[in-house]
């Protein structure tokens, strides 16, 4: 049998040298073995312990080099593990029906069966559809959300997950030439309210929102009250609602935004403290049980007027609403999403400094680890790290200080008076930082020797040696004949179906990532060494 495998070679081994046939191109990835550089706006989310990522095109890793292959990235939080090694991050090719896009959200059904992806913006064959597209973690399948009437797909909103009240949120953010079809030319036409997901039902609400037009900022659950509230934290104000070339400004970070859900109101909430201002940055809320009080650490962004990034770590601590300063991040990352596993802080993607080139850095892998109670970066995860308690000195002052000075009103002063804390009403772990973990249910088979299966390889073997000489012989053939033709065509291909994705990764000093006013672009192959772009939006964001 060993020499039908030489024979093969020798007739493979000249088309894979004459360029006949690509493997490289054409391989789809099961890791990032090959190494990583840069992609940012992923949708994130927790699932039986398992980090789910989406929006990374095959484009953007070095192994890889092709803009169409779409997947889907995950880490096992099982056991431990080395954040920086790429075998870690498992992959799979997400079908070709599902839409390649970037800035989604990600949120998770309360038996932590399905996963729902909302919003973003399309990379390539922008369409008006809305459709809400879902993963079956079991079947490993996507298929589109039937039967609910859908929200409109918006862009630069942000998200949060609140498993205790089976639900999902999304605020701000706008539809524009990324979203939707109808819009050809720079228009932002903002979104005014909240959109909460029941991930029991699939049924979508929408809700008043704080602002007429805001994107970026953070959004937080906090399991307070008879059903939590949600932060509103930062976020960047457009000079017009909608319209084209609109200035943008930073909310202040001396308030907050409180939304009471059980009584469906927001709050603006006075802060103490300081904090550093910033855009693009993402946001965790930790427990200490010892205080009674949330924290919700801010990691990552930049400043939007100088567009330099922020290394610092701020969290802001409820009830008392006051700012507090934590260690720095040993690294600058901006456009980043952040999940949360216990005390550890997922920062997962982003850029290292506000550019769309090779400035924009690289980086090993797509996510690091923030312990927010040694306010540390760790290299490894570790699965038994769920407790989290604030330092002495913090625990100090918010004995001294339980509650700010000024309440925004004494509904909301109420709300937290109460003692009240939301009871989970499943068992999901997405965003709580349950550390256990599934039964292992891998049925391990032993593997004895079996003769009608060696025979059986061995004529099925010869049978498919057979059938792929046949098939090389018949390719050389027909492509001799038709060359010229299979030339043209590619080139209309190209030109119908390959507006605004992300092109390949080439060397790792000359990556830019542009915006998505970019709707058309070539696709440079993967070892090529000139600029390489990650589309991103008509700002250089």
């Amino acid at each position: 049998m060993a020499g039908w495998w030489f024979v093969l070679l020798w007739v493979l081994t000249p088309l894979v040298n004459a360029g006949v046939i690509d493997l490289a191109k054409r391989s789809v990835l099961s890791d990032l073995s090959g190494g990583f550089c840069r992609s940012y706006r992923f949708g994130a989310d927790i699932a039986n312990n398992v980090l789910y990522m989406v929006g990374l095109d095959g484009g953007l890793v070095p192994d890889d080099g092709d803009a169409s292959n779409n997947y889907l990235v995950t880490l096992d939080l099982t056991s431990s593990f080395s954040t920086s090694e790429g075998k870690n991050y498992k992959m799979t090719k997400i079908d070709t029906d599902v839409p390649k896009i970037k800035d989604m959200a990600l949120w998770s059904k309360a038996d932590n069966t399905t996963l729902y992806q909302y919003g973003g913006r399309f990379l390539e064959n922008i369409t008006n559809e809305n459709t809400i597209w879902t993963y079956s973690v079991d079947d490993k399948t996507w298929a589109k959300q039937d039967g609910t009437i859908q929200p409109t797909r918006l862009e630069y909103g942000v998200y949060t997950n609140a498993p205790a009240i089976q639900a999902g949120y999304w605020i701000g953010g706008y539809q524009g030439s990324g979203t939707t079809a109808s819009i050809t030319d720079s228009t932002k036409d903002y979104a005014t309210g909240l959109i909460q997901l029941n991930t029991t039902t699939g049924m979508y609400t929408s809700l008043d929102g704080p602002y007429e037009a805001v994107e970026e900022g953070s959004l937080s659950y906090v399991p307070v009250g008879d059903m939590g509230i949600l932060v509103y934290i930062g976020g960047d104000v457009p000079s017009i609602k909608d319209g084209i070339n609109a200035t943008m400004s930073s909310n202040s970070w001396d308030h907050v935004q409180v939304y009471d859900i059980a009584g469906a109101k927001w709050y603006n909430q006075s802060t103490t403290g300081t904090a550093a201002s910033r855009t693009q940055f993402c946001a965790s809320v930790q427990h200490d049980e010892s205080s009674s009080s949330y924290q919700i650490y801010v990691l990552g962004g930049a400043d939007l007027s100088s567009k330099d990034t922020i290394l610092d770590v701020n969290y802001l601590s409820i009830p008392s609403f006051k700012w507090y300063s934590a260690a720095p991040l040993e690294e600058a990352r901006m456009t980043l999403t952040c999940v949360t596993y216990g005390r550890q802080i997922f920062g997962i993607g982003g850029r290292q400094a506000w550019a769309d080139d090779g400035e924009a850095g690289c980086y090993d892998a797509p996510a690091f680890i923030y312990d927010a109670q040694f306010e540390a970066s760790r290299s490894s995860f570790d699965p038994g790290l769920s407790s989290f308690s604030l330092s002495s000195s913090t625990s100090k002052d918010i004995e001294a200080s339980p509650t700010p000075s000024a309440w925004a009103s004494s509904d909301l002063r109420t709300l937290f008076s109460s003692n009240t804390t939301v009871k989970p009403t499943t068992n999901n772990t997405t965003t709580s930082g349950n550390t256990s973990s599934p039964a292992d249910s891998t049925n391990s088979k032993s593997g004895s020797t079996n003769t009608g299966a060696i025979a059986g390889g061995v004529v099925g073997g010869c049978a498919g040696l057979a059938l792929i000489v046949g098939l090389v012989w018949f390719f050389l053939v027909r492509r001799r004949k038709q060359i010229p033709k299979d030339i043209h065509e590619a080139g209309v291909e190209t030109q119908r179906h390959q507006p605004a994705h992300e092109l390949p990764v080439g060397a790792r000093d000359g990556r830019s990532e542009l915006e998505s006013d970019y709707h058309m672009r070539s696709e440079l192959p993967a070892e090529h060494k000139a600029a390489i772009s990650e589309l991103d939006t008509e700002r250089n964001r």
